[in-house]
């Protein structure tokens, strides 16, 4: 039987196309398979302020936790909470909410009296459901971007649905009061303007498995368009928050057991209470290891080198397990830049490169906001009533690759092919050593992702 297929300019060329594949991903699925949605992107949709009944010892906690850092009550309020049952969480907002609960507990819990009175262990009533629920949702027992801005936003005024700074704050709070809220209720502003970019990416696919350049060129300027509209959002930083709270308050509270506070104290790190006899080293939160440009990198075959794969696999222990999947599904996908690389001076590739240049000045201005809130205050002193160690700048050197990495990945001269187009499934297409190497890169990263979301399917389903 005959089947019209899309040919490379758009048409129908009434041929049969022989069977193969279809993408990985399916924008009729994204929300369930994946937990992405066009408005929100990988930010959940509607986030709990609460857990039910049954927990309201750690609501009593969590939602008090400024007031309760100010009067240095944390500690005391966390030794006497009892042991709650975690397998009482029911939908997966409950189990969401309460790892953002937890973790803004033990960030209080350790952090409370700055650097020198930084705890031993976290007790048993905090650290057993902390780490259970952790496995369930495959991120780690410590705060991580998921925690900071995924599911840490509500609305003022839901009727509105304006994902804008005047309509958002914070479900929790540690110690920076409106400013904290700022910095990330920023993150949640720009994961809103990437969902329309991960719905494209599947679009773009698509359109790649057709042949189809019109559908490919209309997906690349919506990419381009969502992030330079994320690039806008992330100038607003600096409308809402000052490098000196960042620095003196916000940074600190949010870092982890790997932190040099630990070592120089003396602990090599923090000792989760009927979990382990041994103390646990676990980073803190970062914006570095959100599923955003990942997912971009892996949609544009962005190659990234042996060391920042390393760097890659450890960031994706952080993601949510279904955002994990997503990235390994894209990377495994149809090859949006091995299509692209097969039409020199087409206005494919001219939206393609401008994609690539989105990117690169994302990447850019997020040097450009490390360099402001981290690199220049850390030569300061930190002001605080705590004394607190800065965090330093160990992601610098890793955030320059990936911008750099990023301006290698567009074509010139001497690496566009000139060789006439071939379909993306003929296997006669022999890729340059950019896209090879992009590959390369991409497929270590869906493999480590790939894993990974194995590893959280078992856990959920036992």
């Amino acid at each position: 039987m005959m089947t019209t297929t899309t040919s490379h300019s758009g048409g129908s060329t009434g041929e049969s196309k022989p069977s193969a594949r279809v993408p990985l991903c399916d924008r009729r699925t994204l929300k369930e398979q994946y937990g992405v949605t066009e408005e929100f992107g990988f930010a959940s949709e509607s986030p709990l302020t609460e857990l039910p009944e049954y927990f309201k010892p750690w609501n009593d906690i969590a939602l008090n936790l400024q007031q309760l850092m100010e009067e240095r009550r944390v500690r005391d309020e966390v030794e006497n909470l009892p042991l709650l049952d975690h397998n009482k969480l029911g939908s997966s907002a409950e189990w969401e909410a309460a790892h953002m609960f937890l973790a803004y507990i033990t960030q209080a819990y350790v952090w409370q009296d700055g650097d020198e009175g930084i705890p031993e262990v976290l007790p048993e009533a905090v650290a057993v459901p902390y780490h259970a629920v952790s496995g369930h949702l495959g991120i780690p027992a410590s705060m991580t971007y998921f925690d900071n801005a995924l599911v840490n936003w509500k609305w003022k005024d839901e009727e509105q649905r304006h994902c804008g700074p005047e309509n958002l704050e914070t479900v929790l709070t540690l110690a920076g009061g409106r400013e904290e809220q700022w910095f990330f209720l920023v993150s949640v502003m720009i994961e809103a303007e990437c969902g329309p970019a991960l719905c494209a990416i599947v679009d773009a696919q698509q359109a790649v498995f057709d042949g189809d350049d019109t559908k490919l060129e209309e997906a690349l300027i919506v990419i381009e368009g969502a992030v330079l509209k994320m690039v806008k959002q992330f100038k607003r930083m600096g409308d809402g928050l000052t490098p000196e709270t960042f620095h003196n308050l916000i940074s600190p509270t949010i870092s982890g057991s790997e932190a040099p506070a630990f070592r120089a104290k003396g602990l090599t790190g923090l000792i989760y209470e009927g979990v382990s006899d041994e103390p646990l080293v676990l980073r803190g939160s970062s914006g570095i290891t959100n599923s955003i440009l990942p997912s971009l990198d892996a949609a544009l075959g962005i190659n990234h080198r042996r060391s920042d794969v390393v760097h890659l696999g450890d960031f994706a222990e952080c993601m949510p397990g279904k955002h994990a999947a997503f990235v390994s599904a894209v990377a495994r996908g149809p090859s949006i830049r091995n299509y692209v690389e097969s039409l020199p001076g087409s206005n494919v590739q001219v939206n393609y490169i401008k994609c690539l240049k989105a990117v690169q000045f994302f990447r850019d201005f997020h040097l450009q906001v490390v360099t402001r809130y981290a690199i220049i205050p850390s030569k300061k002193p930190i002001q605080s009533t705590r004394k607190y160690t800065g965090t330093g700048v160990k992601d610098l050197v890793f955030l320059k690759g990936m911008r750099d990495n990023t301006i290698r990945a567009r074509f010139d001269k001497s690496t566009s092919p000139k060789s006439n187009r071939k379909s993306p499934q003929t296997t006669g297409h022999k890729p340059g050593n950019g896209v090879i190497l992009a590959t390369v890169g991409i497929c270590a990263v869906a493999i480590l992702l790939y894993h990974k979301f194995e590893r959280v399917s078992l856990s959920q389903a036992e």
